[in-house]
């Protein structure tokens, strides 16, 4: 069957030699013999498949030239041969200026290769001797810090080792130790949190079940729609502010009426003041920010309060605590994506549900906040549930934490004030540029988790365990300090997407050097002195000002 050429592609391969020179073959060696003038010859390398043995040339030929030498369809291997016969032939200069061409392109790969080698080269360094680096203090923190913290902890030397980072094998238990259990959690009793939110959440779930059946059978009127209520609501206000525009033009003419030299009393103004504000007697709608058990319980009450059936639609439920446990599956899908460990079906994703949930059973007068579950997810990642559940409570315990959680005005005013002053102070030309509205709430929600590479927060929180809340704005300063260049040639919008999402590229080491070069000090006050320094003062509309 072979003899008889039954498969033609196994045919005989003198056949091929068969092919006249003249054409320009795409695929295969070039077996012809050169009929092309001198340059033709010059242009054919010296190590080509005709002039020498294969085995010869495998030899001595370098890396590059092994890669390229047997390829005919490549763009280097095109530029070698002749043009089609159908085609005019190349003159004598653009030859040669092809082949220069071709070997500056050639030069140019060569050089970028091996450029591209020595930055991979350089990287594998840099991570071998940070793993050596980080094996060290491991040791060394296992066999002389740990064993005698109490001694050693505020040790120059601890303090060096704290500041390059601590070794991921030992940063769960150095937190843990930094943080403190200042309120006294037992893991008994975060075990018994846990249990509590669970019968908390079927209770709920039992219940819309049974106001789900309720509903079809109630007799009452149909209940308004959350675009309803927006709508009547914006209906009385126009008739509210029709009434405060009669009022005003009845008050100017009374005015006009009145002889020269009378005024209007003080009494007078705070009674026309009094009658205008009651005539918004409907609280605006909408969920405020943490879901707390007052704050719900107190924007549904005097929603329920006129609804026949309020108790038969799941939507006016009494909200508590255990509705703020089931607010919180709405952000832990939104943390760390990346990872792909927190979202539904992740390993982690009951466990940081858990600890959230435990944590509004233990302050139902905070909730659960936006941001948290970043700050939990990190400590989750660093030891074990119930661990982590001590250190989340105590953590946001702290003084900036703790204000921002429980909306302190005042507080977070006179922070807001000293930050601002901090900012202007070491950056002035990007103080006007960059807002701190664009970025410093969001960085303190989440204690950078959210911002920064997984990494390079982990660095940040170290230090921040460390020294305390004030690490937080001296991070925010490094942060700016670090990318001012960029910041200032960026507008509004672009400089705020930046901010929220910095890039992945970001070396800690860069970052902590900024961070030690920025100021934390004016007019020979600390941070904290100007924190204090701060004056608040309510106004009328319960609006906080602050002086400095």
């Amino acid at each position: 069957m072979m003899k008889k050429g039954v498969f033609p592609w196994k045919s005989n391969p003198t056949k091929s030699q068969e092919t006249p020179s003249g054409t320009w073959k795409l695929f295969g060696k070039s077996n012809g013999v050169s009929k092309s003038t001198e340059v033709q010859k010059s242009l054919t390398p010296s190590s080509s498949v005709s002039s020498t043995p294969h085995h010869h040339k495998r030899q001595g030929s370098s890396a590059s030239e092994k890669q390229f030498e047997d390829l005919v369809a490549s763009s280097i291997a095109l530029i070698q041969h002749d043009r089609p016969s159908n085609l005019p032939a190349k003159c004598t200069e653009e030859a040669l200026r092809h082949k220069a061409e071709h070997a500056r392109m050639v030069e140019a790969a060569r050089r970028r290769v091996e450029r591209e080698a020595a930055a991979r080269h350089a990287r594998m360094q840099e991570s071998h001797r940070m793993e050596e680096r980080l094996a060290r203090h491991a040791k060394e923190w296992t066999q002389n810090i740990l064993p005698d913290w109490h001694n050693m902890k505020n040790a120059k030397r601890t303090l060096e080792l704290w500041w390059s980072g601590l070794p991921p094998s030992i940063r769960g238990r150095v937190w843990q130790l930094a943080i403190e259990n200042k309120l006294k959690i037992t893991h008994e009793m975060y075990q018994d949190l846990v249990d509590k939110a669970k019968q908390k959440l079927q209770e709920a779930q039992l219940r819309r079940k049974r106001l789900k059946v309720n509903k079809t059978t109630c007799g009452c009127k149909k209940e308004f729609s959350t675009d309803d209520r927006l709508s009547v609501s914006r209906e009385k206000l126009g008739k509210s502010d029709e009434k405060a525009v009669k009022k005003d033009k009845i008050a100017v003419d009374s005015k006009e009426e009145k002889p020269e030299g009378t005024e209007s009393t003080d009494s007078e103004r705070l009674t026309n003041r009094e009658k205008f504000d009651s005539c918004d007697d409907k609280p605006r709608l909408g969920m405020p920010r943490n879901y707390s058990e007052q704050n719900l319980k107190t924007m549904n009450s005097e929603t329920c309060e006129k609804k026949c059936c309020s108790k038969s639609n799941p939507n006016l439920l009494e909200y508590s605590d255990e509705c703020s446990m089931e607010l919180i599956q709405l952000d832990i899908a939104r943390t760390f994506p990346h990872l792909c460990i927190f979202q539904p079906g992740g390993p982690y994703f009951d466990v940081l549900h858990e600890l959230l949930a435990a944590y509004v059973c233990y302050r139902p007068d905070i909730g659960y906040i936006q941001g948290m579950s970043f700050i939990a997810a990190v400590l989750i990642l660093n030891m074990e549930a119930p661990q982590a559940f001590v250190c989340f409570a105590n953590l946001l315990d702290g003084p900036v934490l703790r204000a921002a959680f429980t909306r302190d005005g005042a507080m977070m005013q006179r922070l807001w004030k000293a930050y601002t002053a901090l900012l202007h102070h070491n950056l002035p030309s990007l103080a006007e540029a960059v807002a701190p509205e664009l970025y410093l709430l969001e960085w303190l929600y989440t204690a950078f988790a959210k911002a920064m590479p997984l990494d390079a927060a982990c660095r940040v929180w170290d230090v921040f365990l460390r020294d305390g809340d004030t690490f937080l704005f001296n991070t925010a300063l490094g942060i700016l300090h670090l990318y001012q260049d960029e910041l200032k040639d960026m507008d509004f919008i672009s400089a705020a997407q930046f901010l929220t999402k910095l890039p992945e590229d970001l070396d800690p080491e860069a970052l902590f050097k900024s961070i030690s070069t920025v100021s934390m000090t004016l007019d020979g006050m600390s941070f904290e002195e100007l924190v204090s320094c701060c004056q608040v003062e309510e106004t009328l509309d319960d609006d906080v000002t602050v002086r400095l």
